[in-house]
């Protein structure tokens, strides 16, 4: 016994002198997910800043002093790890993956990134934030989910083409759309060219065969940083799409199915018949006019052209595989019914991604889309055959039925039910997007990925009128093809040594596009059977046009990062684009990026409960903009022209070799952290100054052409951002989450070409209300003031350029009166779970921009007895101190009332309840009792169902009916309002 003790005590004496003494302790660092190592780990002895990394191998060796007791082991996407040091000199560690920071990888240009050891400014809009959401394209998910981005539906009609600008926008008439990529293929970017246009300036929507079902997440590109590896089409964002992939275990299907029903937002309240035979007669009579013998017939055409909207919408998909091979695949169909009466859509897509291993080195895959769209077309604005313009103007007692019971010529404002009875307005478009790739892992961290994509996109457009609208009979036929082909080539490497990470991209890509333009008109049918252009007696037209365009590439990234605290990177692209003249097809954008993780320094408290994950970065670059259509710098002539009886050509574009990009430069600092360990926040202030701005140059009049693209100008956009995302309450039963951003810019244009207004300051015309002008908004209204209707002597007023009240205003009593982009506008989502039941609800918002309503000059008209008019004309000034609406009946100043001025402005701000939703998910116990169901949700939403706005305003505020078009925002001719839809559906997974 006595030895024991004795053994016990030297065995204890040895130990403590062991722990006492410095030592060194090694080991390997695996996660807990897959057992594999992790190379870059920091160790480091609790409270001090001895440390290391772990080596490409997970391994570790690290000297410890005496009296230390624990390890800290910490990396980006998995949990920080604290063991307390043993008399073992060996400690292997395996790390839990951190679900909330290893979700946050962002999708980047060519690659993918860890956000928080990334620099660029980039924002995510995954697909939980617009599953089982009633949405026609994807850019309605980015609407006030991303802080600088303003998305503003151009107009109610199925298919039209959203307003987007990322940061104010960088260009005022060359293309103002952002850079779409879908899984690494730039799309098609023609917008307008792709249909007749039929009364709006707004296209078709370039996303709209693409299903959102089978996204998975949407990535905006937003500073230099980010955009610069896109080059000469950078400078107005890029929105990156990232399609839903396969994952190896057991297959899963979902199927969704939704049903819903839509109805205007707002519409303005027009005139009875009877309202508007005892206004017309009240008017004339005061005129000392002779009242003719109105017809006693009555009609309302808005309650005849609006009808309840329908929704259908199918979506099916399944996704699983193994170790070697993972797949999706995806199908959907829909069928809707605005509504308007002649406007239906309907759309089948399918996709298939597939995902191969052919070895430990070699990866095949292929992402692939194909859809075919159906469209019912109408005319959507500033067109007496778009429904809802001629129900607006349509005289009240004019009806659709003669009396024989037949449809009727209604005159200049057609009668739009006949047109949808009896007419064809048809748009067929298929797409095929897809690429293939081949990726091939050299050697450790180093490999060869080369990328083969298409873009084909065939739209055919069939239009016909009958007899009854246009005698003999009107039709024409237009075919169009844009098929492009990419080829992209990048090496990538990354490596770690000890604390250094590297990561280099190098890359070639080419591409090339084909627009092909075909379209046949004539008239004289001997029969309204007879449907297609080749029935028809007179041709008019039969023309074809053809557009090559291509673009080569060569571009670059280097990422550096020491000891995951300071962060570098640098990137650089050269592009020669066939759309520049010989003596500027290339150019040269890069940009240059660093950054802080401040929580990563030793001096940074981890333990601390206010702030962890801060991160300071700071960017400053270059990016272009080459969206000016085809050959403007090459001297062209016009084929076609009659010469004395003789085949001519007609000189149609000036010649420029000159010709080159737009270029942006930006600066962005941003800040960002994790705080309470419950909320998100990132803070972004920069500033884009653009020069070089591509806009036609009016000639003089002698020299035979009318304008000519030149390299002109220069415009700001500075501003910040803020993004805020909450985990409010999170606990077994109950949960509260809150997201929100906001986003402030202010756009001055800074130099234009010589143009001169009244105040000699230069500018380009936008239309008859607004104006991009030198130190102002690029968006600037440029009106007479309105001033009201005298209480005494029931005049209307308007206010001359220096403020004095006039009753006769002039042109020259213009001034700048508001702008049509906001001061600030942004989102705000709540989302609520309980037990099963789960509550969405979204707000977006927008503040600071005015809306000019082009239509109100013919519905607030008195002077002309052609179209209907408003109830608020009903509101005129009768005696002494009336506060009217409108000038009394024969006051001199009736008949301009209605001239362009700001009566027709309206404060444009509003907030909306965007997205309403209640769902409730069956119990997990509940379906393993069926053997079939992994999942089943019941839903119901809300679009657009409640909106704060001016109370002054007449209509819906959420309106720019010019589309993609940067050059002209916030004006309407009686387009369509946004719809409120209510959608019901069930989503099962088996």
């Amino acid at each position: 016994m006595k030895k024991l003790l004795q053994s016990l005590f030297i065995l204890l004496f040895f130990a403590s002198t062991a722990i006492a003494q410095d030592r060194t302790i090694t080991g390997t660092v695996t996660s807990s997910d897959d057992k594999l190592p992790i190379p870059g780990v920091s160790v480091r002895v609790t409270g001090t800043q001895i440390g290391t990394v772990t080596d490409a191998n997970g391994k570790y060796s690290v000297k410890v002093p005496s009296g230390s007791k624990t390890l800290d082991f910490s990396f980006i996407g998995y949990l920080v790890k604290n063991l307390a040091l043993t008399a073992s000199n060996t400690i292997n560690v395996a790390l839990v993956s951190d679900s909330k920071t290893l979700s946050d990888v962002v999708v980047v240009g060519y690659g993918q990134q860890s956000k928080a050891l990334s620099t660029q400014t980039t924002t995510t809009v995954k697909a939980e934030s617009f599953k089982n959401m009633p949405i026609q394209t994807p850019q309605q998910a980015l609407q006030g989910q991303a802080a600088g981005v303003n998305m503003i539906n151009s107009s109610g009609v199925l298919g039209s083409e959203a307003q987007i600008t990322i940061r104010g926008g960088s260009s005022i008439a060359a293309g103002g759309r952002p850079l779409y990529v879908v899984d690494g293929v730039p799309l098609n970017s023609a917008g307008g060219e792709y249909t007749q246009t039929q009364g709006g300036s707004s296209g078709l929507n370039p996303l709209i065969n693409i299903s959102p079902n089978d996204i998975e997440s949407m990535t905006v590109l937003k500073d230099a940083s980010a955009v610069a590896i896109y080059g000469s089409r950078g400078a107005n964002g890029v929105i990156l799409i990232t399609t839903k992939k396969g994952a190896a275990g057991k297959t899963r299907i979902t199927a969704d199915y939704q049903n819903g029903f839509s109805s205007p937002t707002s519409l303005d309240e027009m005139m009875t018949a009877d309202q508007f035979r005892q206004f017309r007669t009240d008017y004339l009579k005061a005129n000392n006019t002779a009242v003719p013998a109105y017809p006693t017939t009555s009609f309302d055409w808005l309650d005849a052209i609006v009808r309840t909207g329908k929704s259908n919408t199918v979506n099916v998909n399944a996704t699983g595989g193994d170790e070697k091979t993972q797949f999706y695949l995806g199908g959907t169909y829909s069928d809707e019914s605005g509504y308007t009466i002649g406007n239906n859509l309907k759309r089948l897509s399918g996709r298939l991604n597939l995902n191969h291993k052919l070895s430990d080195k070699f990866t095949v895959g292929l992402n692939y889309n194909l859809s075919h769209v159906d469209m019912d077309r109408i005319g959507s604005e500033n067109n007496t055959y778009a429904p809802i313009t001629a129900g607006y103007l349509q005289l009240p007692y004019v009806t659709p039925y003669g009396p024989d019971g037949q449809f009727q010529n209604t005159g200049f404002v057609a009668n739009v039910i006949a047109i949808a009875e009896t007419g064809i307005n048809k748009n067929y478009s298929d797409r095929s997007t897809g690429n293939a790739f081949l990726e091939w892992k050299i050697l450790p961290g180093l490999k060869f990925k080369t990328d083969w994509g298409i873009d084909n996109y065939g739209i055919d457009e069939k239009y016909r009128e009958t007899d009854l609208l246009t005698p003999g009979g009107y039709a024409y036929r237009t075919h169009y093809t844009d098929n492009k082909w990419v080829n992209s080539n990048t090496l990538n490497y990354d490596k770690t040594f000890g604390k250094h990470t590297i990561g280099a991209l190098a890359g070639y890509s080419f591409e090339t596009a084909t627009l092909t333009k075909m379209m046949v008109e004539g008239s004289g049918f001997v029969s309204d059977d007879l449907p297609n252009v080749g029935s028809a007696s007179t041709p008019i037209t039969a023309s074809e046009e053809v557009f090559d365009w291509a673009l080569q590439s060569v571009f670059g990234r280097f990422n550096y990062d020491f000891d995951k605290k300071y962060l570098f990177e640098a990137s650089l692209r050269r592009d020669g684009s066939s759309r520049f003249g010989q003596n500027k097809k290339y150019g040269t954008f890069y940009a240059l990026s660093g950054g802080w993780l401040i929580s990563n320094e030793a001096f940074f408290n981890k333990d601390n409960k206010i702030a962890q994950n801060l991160k300071l970065t700071a960017s400053y670059g270059t990016a272009g903009n080459d969206n000016i259509g085809f050959y403007q710098y090459y001297g062209t002539f016009s084929a076609g022209s009659n010469y004395l009886g003789e085949a001519g050509l007609t000189p149609n574009v000036v010649p420029n070799p000159n010709l080159s990009w737009e270029e942006t430069a930006q600066l962005d600092i941003g800040l960002s952290a994790r705080l309470f360990k419950a909320i998100d926040v990132q803070f972004n202030f920069y500033d884009k100054k653009t020069t070089g701005l591509l806009l036609n140059v009016p000639f003089p009049y002698t020299t035979g052409y009318a304008s000519a693209s030149q390299n002109v100008g220069k415009m700001r956009n500075r501003g910040y951002e803020v993004t805020i995302n909450s985990d409010n309450i999170v606990g077994r039963d109950f949960s509260w989450r809150t997201s929100f951003n906001i986003g402030f810019n202010k756009n001055t244009v800074l130099e234009l070409p010589a143009n001169p207004d009244e105040d000699g300051r230069n500018f380009v015309s936008g239309g008859t209300a607004q104006r991009a002008i030198t130190g102002y908004s690029k968006n600037s209204f440029y009106l007479i003031r309105y001033n009201g209707i005298n209480p005494q002597t029931g005049n209307a007023e308007w206010l001359k350029k220096d403020g004095s009240v006039t009753t006769s205003p002039l042109a020259s009593d213009r001034v700048i009166v508001g702008k049509g982009d906001p001061d600030f506008s942004g989102g705000i989502t709540n989302t609520f779970t309980y037990k099963n039941f789960d509550l969405s609800a979204f707000f977006n918002f927008s503040y600071g921009n005015d809306v000019y309503l082009d239509g109100l000059q013919f519905s607030d008209n008195f002077g002309t007895g052609s179209y209907n008019k408003s109830v608020k004309l009903l509101n005129y000034w009768k005696q002494p101190g009336d506060n009217a609406f409108a000038p009394a009946l024969n006051s001199s100043t009736r008949t301009t009332f209605q001239q362009v001025s700001t009566k027709q402005l309206l404060n444009g701000s509003y907030m909306r309840l965007k997205t309403l939703s209640v769902g409730y998910s069956f119990p997990k116990e509940f379906l393993q009792r069926s053997k079939l169901f992994s999942s089943v949700r019941l839903y119901f939403q809300g679009q657009n169902i409640w909106t704060i706005k001016d109370k002054d305003f007449r209509g819906d505020p959420e309106i720019s009916a010019n589309g993609a078009s940067n050059q002209v925002l916030g004006q309407s001719f009686f387009a369509l309002p946004q719809a409120k839809t209510f959608t019901f559906g069930v989503n099962i997974g088996l």
